[in-house]
């Protein structure tokens, strides 16, 4: 793997620190806002003015008193002890070479203590379809997971599946019932059941094949494969689908519960025991962990769940999703795997409420009334991926307006439409060039002079694709997927204004060439961007 670009400039800097001032620092490296002020910049000299006792400034000119690396071709003092670095343009036009050289490589990076990591996510409830949350979920969760391998991580992908308890039981009751009425009997649905038609059409079919299983143990199976079956769809795969149930029959609840106690961190309160976890965290309300009647409660069996990831599976680090509504889950959570030694290796991301707007209006779903729009509706209507587009354009923290409308257009005005558009373009004007005798398949250095590249638009097109390993490096280290949609948006407005000004096949056959390459390395990176959401990229459109 190769040095990125932040690390090559970050060593100098730390060398010219302790070469000067015989101190080390950890150099701050960022992109700037604006273009005119370099490619990156540092402000390692106001980090250095303390200890140095100088103004930042002279700090700064200071350090630039000797040759910068090789892959820039300057580097200027800005504001009060900002540093510049431009790129020097061979530079650029090298990494374009090398991008069409090893396209499946474009993007990796290698961090440099590689970690077993688990995530978990989507976990719906298997009492019915996988609904838009769930969706969003499954999008999030498999870019995250692809981001962490991209990164040199091994990575394990988990479904885990809360099939005990209450709404577990309600399920069964609710399906015996449909079963009732389907046979043309009275049944009065209990009172917090599950009243979707979903029920009715899945009574039907367990009515009409007489299978040897209970109704309880069929539409359990029936609701999982269902849920197996859309992911997988939804380009969604898990290595693992961990059951609650069997796990509960394990006596790995009872152990966490017995070291808890231990601890000193259980106590009895109206009959029920209670995690003392205010006091390990500050942020988190104490909880039930055995209910007055003697039943496990939920963040019990959870907390055993967790500690198993550590302890027995032995990952280093876990990252769990959960809906709306679970900060207090999460404080639960943080509290007890670090009363259980594991202080700082479960990440829990709250992914935020998703509302659909169908004509500016706010759609109104319920599950337990049967009022749901499905995973499966959703990208029967508006295509897998504009839906894995739209949920991973927006942070997980955040609430999603869903615009249905929006996501279904086939123009410029849909963002994912207009990213693979002008991938599809790319290949057609290679094709175009292809059949015109260039040889698109074996361009190189000694073929193809970048340096006829010397047009604004190609210049601005060279230092974008130059930012995607550190997108990619920084949507994965900050957990963000988000940042590569936005990446891909501009780059394809940046293709597309090249486009409208210059052609790529024309009379001169050395500067057809060169803008072949070029518009190849754009098309791998937004290839391999679209890859990385699970999001295809289309030859033609």
């Amino acid at each position: 793997m190769k040095i990125s670009n932040e690390k090559i400039l970050a060593r100098w800097l730390s060398d010219r620190a302790k070469q000067l001032y015989g101190v080390e620092v950890e150099a701050e490296i960022f992109e700037p806002d604006n273009p005119d002020f370099g490619d990156l910049s540092t402000n390692q000299p106001f980090k250095l003015a303390r200890t140095v006792r100088k103004p930042p400034k002279v700090i700064g000119e200071e350090i630039l008193d000797a040759d910068i690396p090789e892959i820039f071709s300057r580097a200027e003092m800005a504001g009060a002890g900002y540093i510049n670095f431009y790129f020097d343009i061979d530079y650029l036009h090298s990494v374009v070479l090398d991008v069409n050289r090893n396209p499946d490589e474009w993007g990796r990076f290698q961090i440099e203590n590689p970690k077993n990591i688990q995530i978990e996510f989507v976990s719906a409830n298997p009492t019915g379809p996988l609904n838009i949350v769930s969706a969003r979920a499954a999008a999030v969760g498999s870019t995250i997971a692809k981001l962490l391998e991209l990164a040199g991580n091994k990575v394990t992908t988990e479904f885990y599946i809360n099939d005990a308890g209450n709404q577990i039981r309600l399920l069964g009751e609710s399906f015996r019932c449909r079963i009732e009425q389907v046979k043309g009997k009275h049944c009065e649905m209990p009172e917090d059941g599950y009243f979707g038609e979903y029920l009715v059409d899945y009574a039907r079919e367990y009515v009409e094949k007489s299978p040897s299983e209970t109704p309880d143990e069929w539409i359990l199976r029936r609701i999982l494969d269902e849920q197996r079956e859309i992911l997988e769809k939804f380009r969604t795969h898990f290595d693992s689908w961990f059951s609650e149930s069997e796990f509960r029959k394990t006596g790995k609840v009872e152990q966490v519960l017995e070291r808890l106690t231990h601890k000193g961190l259980v106590y009895e309160y109206e009959g029920a025991k209670w995690f003392k976890a205010s006091e390990i965290n500050s942020d988190a309300k104490d909880f039930v962990l055995i209910k007055s009647d003697g039943e496990w409660a939920y963040g019990l069996v959870d907390i055993a769940y967790h500690a198993n990831k550590f302890e027995e599976r032995g990952f280093d680090i876990v990252h769990t999703i959960l809906g709306p509504d679970h900060h207090g889950h999460k404080a639960r959570m943080e509290s007890a795997m670090k009363a259980l030694g594991h202080d700082g290796k479960l990440k829990i991301i709250i992914l935020q409420q998703v509302n659909l707007i169908e004509g500016g209006e706010k759609v109104k779903m319920s599950k337990r009334a049967g009022k749901i729009i499905t995973m499966d509706t959703l990208i029967e209507d508006v295509g897998i991926d504009a839906a894995r587009y739209f949920f991973l354009a927006r942070k997980a923290e955040s609430h999603l307006d869903f615009d249905l409308a929006l996501a279904r257009k086939t123009s410029d005005e849909n963002p994912v439409y207009y990213i693979q558009y002008a991938y599809a373009r790319i290949q057609s004007i290679l094709r175009f060039a292809k059949s015109k005798g260039i040889d698109i398949d074996h361009i190189d250095s000694k073929s193809a002079d970048l340096n006829l590249l010397t047009q604004p638009e190609e210049n601005i097109l060279c230092r974008k694709i130059i930012k995607f390993p550190s997108e990619v490096k920084e949507a994965a280290i900050s957990i963000q997927p988000h940042i590569i949609p936005f990446y891909l948006l501009e780059l394809a407005k940046i293709f597309h204004n090249f486009y409208t000004k210059h052609r790529v096949v024309c009379d001169d056959e050395k500067l057809t060439l060169a803008r072949v390459s070029l518009i190849s390395a754009v098309s791998n990176t937004i290839k391999n961007g679209l890859a990385i959401c699970g999001i295809e990229a289309p030859n033609e459109m």
